[in-house]
């Protein structure tokens, strides 16, 4: 029987397609902003949100999400990073570690209470991904996110990624920083929430990060390495979802596994064509 005859499969598929595009040109900007670790901290934030989420009567199965809980307290916890990250002398990875550790404690003293009342594996999905818990509802939350950010990115992109590459420059120019913060950890919130379905809170960090990575191996220009970010992830999703129904594993290690793979296959080219181009100039 086909992967495409499963319905469930057919919405994780279709999620998974939604999702590429966005955290693959999210990806590059989270990387040229140097926020890789941010994703961890709102991943962590999430299992704490959903926590918080069930304790106050969310329901979390086929029926509903506790989309509340997660993306209010990420969200909460995402502009207090930033805010706090402006105001602070201290270096940025160290203050987002700070929140790691809070949120991670926040979750686990939270979780004890919560799972005396709601069964562990409720959340367990979330943690790693699961294929089966993608609803309709899911889908048309992505595809409003789709176009959200994409018409958002289409106005802001050059300021961001000025602000990203040239902070100084990007001042001189009049752009506004604090704003463009503000605004983009949105938009990375929104979509990390929405992603963790099929990711996992645990994994979701290397689908925000590796696409990115991949594709600067490779990519001659900002513009190419932002398109091979996006296709690095649209392959890595629907690639990972595949193995995870060939092997009967969670999806979010199958993305994360692919993720690796292609982040391998462009460091091996990147350094192949190095050596030629090292070996062409030794005989000029």
């Amino acid at each position: 029987m086909s992967w495409l005859d499963y319905p469930f499969f057919r919405r994780a598929l279709v999620a998974a397609l939604l999702l590429a595009p966005l955290l693959g040109a999210l990806s590059h900007l989270v990387v040229a902003r140097r926020l890789a670790f941010l994703s961890t901290a709102l991943g962590q934030a999430a299992l704490t949100g959903l926590t918080i989420g069930l304790a106050l009567g969310e329901t979390h199965d086929e029926s509903g999400s506790p989309y509340g809980g997660m993306v209010g307290f990420c969200l909460l916890c995402a502009l207090a990073m930033v805010w706090v990250k402006r105001r602070a002398a201290l270096p940025t990875d160290t203050l987002i570690g700070v929140f790691v550790a809070f949120t991670l404690g926040l979750g686990i003293c939270l979780l004890v209470a919560v799972t005396q009342r709601f069964n562990v594996h409720q959340i367990e999905a979330l943690m790693f991904g699961s294929l089966i818990t993608v609803t309709d509802g899911d889908l048309w939350l992505l595809a409003a996110l789709d176009v959200g950010v994409g018409l958002l990115l289409a106005r802001v992109y050059n300021e961001l990624l000025l602000d990203s590459v040239a902070p100084p420059l990007a001042r001189a120019a009049g752009v506004k920083s604090a704003r463009l913060d503000y605004l983009f950890v949105v938009l990375l919130t929104a979509a990390i929430v929405l992603s963790l379905k099929i990711v996992g809170a645990l994994l979701v960090e290397a689908l925000v990060v590796i696409p990115a990575a991949a594709g600067r191996n490779v990519a001659r220009s900002l513009r190419s390495q932002l398109l091979w970010s996006i296709g690095v992830a649209l392959a890595a999703t629907v690639g990972g979802l595949s193995l995870s129904m060939r092997f009967l594993v969670p999806s979010g290690g199958a993305v994360v596994l692919v993720l690796a793979g292609l982040f391998a296959l462009t460091f091996g080219i990147s350094c192949a064509a190095r050596g030629r181009g090292h070996r062409e100039d030794a005989l000029r």
